[in-house]
Order: C-alpha cells, then sequence, then structure tokens
C-alpha cells in the first residue's frame, strides 16, 4: 500500500495517494499496535442492507457530475463501511494450505504482479513519450466508459459486488 502511495505521489493524484498513505497508517498503526482497541468478529450481515447501499451508492453516481462534491460525500461515506467489513481478525484455527491452494495463490500473485508492473509500464510509457494511446493504463481505457452516468453507476454496481463476493458476509441462516 506504502508503494501504491507513493506512486500516486508521483502522478500527482491526491485523492488516491491520501487514501493510500491514510490506509497504509492504518495497518502500521495496528501492526505497532499504537492504538489499543480490539478488533471485532467478522461482521455478518443479511443481502439487503448490502444491496440497498450498492443501488444508493449507484444512484448518486448515476445523478451527479464525475468528480462532484457528491462523489467525494460518497466516498467518505464509504470508506469507515468498508473498512469495518473488511478489517476484521480472523479467530480461531486455520487449516493448513493444499497443493491446490498454494498454486492459486501463486497463480494470483504472479497475475497480480503481471498487472501492477504492466500498468507502472503503461504510465511510464505515457509521461516519457507523451503517447497515451500506444499502451494506455487502464484509467485511460476506462474513462470513456466512466464519463457516462449510466457507465457510472454500472461499474460502481460491479465493483461493489465484486467486493461483496470476495469477503462474502451474507448471515447463514
Amino acid at each position: 500500500m506504502v508503494y501504491v502511495a507513493i506512486f500516486h505521489f508521483m502522478r500527482e493524484s491526491w485523492v488516491d495517494a491520501a487514501i493510500f498513505t491514510i490506509g497504509s497508517l492504518l495497518v502500521i498503526a495496528d501492526w505497532k499496535k499504537w492504538f489499543k482497541w480490539e478488533m471485532p468478529e467478522r461482521p455478518k450481515l443479511s443481502k439487503t442492507p448490502v444491496l440497498l447501499a450498492i443501488l444508493f451508492a449507484s444512484s448518486i453516481l448515476f445523478f451527479s457530475e464525475r468528480g462532484g462534491w457528491q462523489d467525494t460525500v460518497l466516498l467518505l461515506a464509504l470508506a469507515p463501511i468498508a473498512l469495518f467489513m473488511v478489517y476484521y481478525r480472523d479467530h480461531g484455527p486455520k487449516p493448513s494450505s493444499t497443493k491446490l491452494m498454494n498454486r492459486t495463490r501463486w497463480l494470483w500473485l504472479t497475475l497480480a504482479t503481471i498487472l501492477c508492473v504492466s500498468e507502472l509500464f503503461a504510465y511510464i510509457w505515457a509521461n516519457s513519450f507523451k503517447d497515451d494511446a500506444s499502451y494506455p493504463t487502464i484509467s485511460i481505457i476506462v474513462n470513456p466508459v466512466l464519463e457516462s452516468p449510466y457507465g457510472r453507476g454500472i461499474f460502481l454496481v460491479v465493483w461493489m459486488l465484486i467486493g461483496v463476493g470476495l469477503i462474502h458476509p451474507w448471515r447463514k441462516k
């Protein structure tokens, strides 16, 4: 996260740099135990409030201008909720990893590293040669979609559903 924060400072993307800097500081503060607090168990939610929050957030993005004050308020409102959903301590014994889990872990790590290096290369290429069409960054590719209110709304719904799918907070009945 610190690396990503430095990267965003270098590209003068101040909001992204602030987000990753704050996130890094929170992780470091927890690691160094600068604040005494007990992290709760993993939160369990029913589907209705999660889906309503996604619908509400996507409607705000649909009806507001990109980069407007509504986007900032939405980000500030969703950040603590997201932090609450993902930052908890795992309690209890963990199963040892199988060969399949180990291979999968390395596959995802390799793919993530390739994507990060590719994005860094695209950014350096665009800045050095003033050419972001030959080898565009991900943000340049998705910008046309995000300029449309429909695109912003759909993108946020998909983005949040992926996140919810990863943490799977559904209450078991």
